[in-house]
Formats: structure tokens, sequence, C-alpha cells
């Protein structure tokens, strides 16, 4: 056992102890020969250990295999919240980023809304979810199907964020994301819209893009009108890039090479500088077994660019083999001092490590209208979905198929966001191998949550939620702490 985290246990619940129980209790609990005292803290160890590794486990599960009732694992679980050493462990786990989505969507209770937006896209990449390769190496890329009067309109995107407005006046934050399914900036009027009417309503944005067409100066200012933009490099050699991003097509690698790109990010970051000093810049850069080993390379081309940060992360349709695991977990913890020295933010996914849940909890299926209680995809058509995999632009009847299966509705005068959230059909259930690691997280806490929330445990006693730590009103009459 950790000694560290049990010493900071042990502290920890003797002053629980004192708080519910009176001044007098403080000592007592300290005295090694108290069994149950000692019970609670190795216990605690060892459902921290767990959840480490296992951070989904619903807490009827935990108690079963740990040989602890609901009162044991309540105690535990407040210990926890208010422990450090604990909830430092579990931040440090490979699962760590399980964390940020409890925090973000079950403690800020943010919602997200996420624009697909675009029609077309000038790239062709290999890893990208909307492109076929085919036999003779030529790529097809997947287009919406639908007409050009069917899209949405400046009006339906008007009552989104009317919508969005009366989410944040009950307290919910609403973040709203530009991105794809296609390259948004090759839709620029409807970013324009969706943009304009963020900023009247001080709704944040985030734009994903390839950077392909930040080529003119009209597109960056558009861009840097979002308050973060996200630019995908995943490749760093002018050869390489081309085969990656462009296959066969030796016009599109002509045209869009790795230095057209670069250029179009420098001129970006001069304009920011000048326009809105205030706007996050970054590179996006999906880690492919082409590419693990320039890692380093890619954190100083960020530097000389002089971006905000960089975001690694998995190209979660592939696995990684042995050899690339092992290169990126030495790396990643070789870099940690560079990290703190480097003037860009570089970040890591968990989901890049193979210990990550990601990877060793893919077996199961989602309930995906339940993740509509905290996202949606809205199309370029107004078809909204709570899951990637409807939104997707898929090509023929297949499309038409997926947008049925998995769409809670189109927007139209008599239907708003509000509406399609609060009418989400179910929907047929979603393996998680057809979900990112986002989503894949936020179903399993979906599921954690409500299964807590059943067998009894309080949103107060919740071992992610440290903003109740201080909260301890379910733990004063708690049989166990008055055993100790």
């Amino acid at each position: 056992m950790d000694d560290h985290l049990s010493n900071a246990l042990a502290e920890e619940l003797g002053k629980l102890k004192s708080i519910c129980l009176g001044s007098s209790a403080a000592s007592g609990p300290l005295d090694p020969a108290r069994e149950s005292f000692d019970r609670v803290v190795a216990g605690t160890a060892g459902i921290v250990s767990y959840l480490a590794q296992a951070p989904q486990t619903p807490a009827e599960t935990i108690a079963g295999r740990m040989g602890l009732d609901r009162n044991e694992l309540e105690l535990s679980y407040k210990l926890i919240q208010r422990t450090a050493a604990a909830t430092d462990r579990l931040k440090a786990s490979p699962n760590g980023d399980y964390l940020n989505i409890v925090k973000h969507y079950f403690i800020n209770r943010m919602y997200v809304v996420v624009f697909f937006v675009g029609l077309a896209c000038p790239g062709r990449c290999r890893f990208c979810p909307n492109v076929t390769v085919r036999s003779d190496g030529s790529r097809k890329i997947s287009r919406y199907q639908g007409k050009k009067s069917d899209r949405i309109s400046s009006r339906e995107i008007n009552s989104v964020f009317r919508d969005m407005s009366e989410i944040e006046s009950r307290g919910v934050p609403v973040l709203v994301k530009i991105s794809g399914g296609l390259e948004p900036l090759s839709d620029p009027e409807t970013m324009a819209v969706i943009l304009g009417e963020a900023h009247a309503r001080g709704i944040r944005v985030k734009l994903f893009t390839n950077g392909l067409l930040l080529d003119t100066g009209a597109r960056r200012r558009l861009a840097l009108d979002s308050g973060d933009v996200r630019i995908s490099l995943s490749v760093i050699e002018e050869a390489d890039f081309g085969e990656v991003m462009f296959g066969n097509d030796l016009a599109r690698r002509k045209k869009y090479g790795l230095a057209f790109l670069l250029d179009n990010i420098s001129n970006l970051l001069r304009e920011r500088d000048i326009l809105t000093p205030d706007t996050r810049v970054g590179l996006n850069t999906i880690v492919l077994e082409e590419n693990y080993r320039d890692i380093p390379r890619f954190i100083r081309l960020a530097e000389d660019l002089g971006v905000d940060y960089i975001d690694f992360k998995p190209n979660y349709f592939s696995p990684y083999e042995e050899e690339t695991q092992a290169y990126l977990k030495e790396t990643i913890g070789n870099l940690q001092e560079i990290r703190k020295k480097s003037s860009v933010g570089i970040y890591f996914a968990g989901s890049l490590s193979s210990d990550n849940l990601f990877w060793t909890h893919r077996e199961g299926v989602c309930h995906p209208h339940k993740q509509s209680r905290y996202k949606l995809f809205i199309t370029p058509h107004g078809n909204c979905s709570p899951v990637h995999h409807g939104a997707f632009p898929t090509a023929g009847t297949g499309h038409d198929h997926l947008g049925k299966l998995y769409s809670g509705g189109r927007l139209s005068p008599d239907q708003s966001l509000l509406d399609i959230i609060g009418n989400m059909p179910a929907m047929p259930d979603l393996e998680y191998e057809k979900l990112n690691p986002f989503e894949h997280m936020l179903a399993l806490e979906i599921d954690r949550d409500e299964r807590d929330r059943a067998w009894g445990i309080p949103k107060e006693c919740d071992p992610y939620n440290y903003p109740l730590a201080d909260n301890i009103r379910q733990i004063r009459d708690n049989p166990l702490l008055h055993r100790i």
C-alpha cells in the first residue's frame, strides 16, 4: 500500500470525524489499535487503485468485489473527494481524461452544440471517416445528400442560438464547435452566421479546420472570429504529407502542399496578433503509425510557428502496435520537463495509452439518445444527432439509413433545438467501437452515474465530484463513521 496515500486518507478521515462528531473525536481514530478505522483507510486506498484502472465501474460492482456495504463505500467515496493525494492519483492515471469528461458534463454541466459545417473538403485524409481508399489508390470523399435549398437557414441558426441562451439562463454554460463532417471553411457564409449569433450572445466558439482554405484574408479573418482555432497537422514531411492527405491525387498534392499549409498558419498568426490577440490558435495532431516518432519535431514546429498549443490525439479507428505504444509511453514521459518549459501548451490525450479504458473497454453498447442531454450535432441540412455516427456524411442509401436511425429530428420553424432535445426518441444501441474516445467515455459515465444514483449513492458522495468535498450532510449520519 502507498504510505503517502494511506497517511493522507487517515488524516482526512480523522478530520472528517472531528467535523461530523465534534472535536472530542479528533484524536481517537488515529489510534492504530482502531481496526475499523484502519479498514476504512485500507479499503479507500484500494478503491482509488481500482478506479484508476476502471473509473467507469459502478459503486455496487466495486462494493461486491471488495466486500463492502453501501455505508462503507459512501464514506470511502467522500474521503476520495476530500483527499488531494487520492484525486491526484486518479488524475495522473492513464484514465485521467475520463475525469475531464466528468468535470465538463457532470460537474460544470456544460452543454455542447457542434455545427458540422461544409459541403466539400480539399483534403482526402487517409484516416478521415469520410474518405474511402479505392483499390486503385484513388480516394472518394462522402458528401451530404440533399438540395442546396434544404440547407440550414440563418433563421434556423438564430433559433438554435435563442435556445442556447435559454439553456445558459438555467445555469448551464454552452460551448459551440464548428467542425465536420467536411471542411467548415468551404461554407464561409454559414460560418459567418453562426459566429455572428455567437458573438451577439456571448457564447464561446471553437473552430476545427484542416487549414487548407486559410489562404485568403477573408477566410482567415472569419476563422479568427472564433475564440479558438484548431488546425489539423499530422504529417511533418512534404512527401508524406501529400500521401497521407491526398493519395495519388497529383493535382491536389501540387496545389495543397505542406509548405502551403504552414504559410497559411503563419499568415493567420500574424493577423491574429494584430486583429484578435485573444484568439487561441493551436495544432491538432493525430498520432499515426507513420508519424509517432516525430512527436518531438511536431513540438519544435509548434514553437517555431508560435501557436498557443498542440494536442496529440489517437487515430481511434485503429489501435497501435506494441512497439508504437512503448515508444509513446517513453516519449511522453521524457517530455514532461519540456512541457513545463515550452512556450506552447503540449497536451497528450489519455487514449494514446494502451492502458486507457478507451482501448481496454471496447466491448459493449451505448444508448445514443442519452447523450443528447449533454451535446448535439447539427448537420449542414439541420438534422440533429446525439452522436458523431449519425452526423457524418455517408454516400448513398447508407446515409439515409443512418440519418433516420440516429436522428433526433430536423430543425424547422415548428421544431427548435430545445424541442428536439426534449423529445429525443430512443435509438438503437450503438457499439462502443463506433464511438470516438470522448463519446465512449461520456457513454460510460452516463451509465455509471445512473447506476450509482439507482443504488442509492448520493451525488454529494460521488468520488469524482470534488467541488462537493465540503458537503458532508450525507456523511454525518453514516453509522460507520460513528463506529470508528
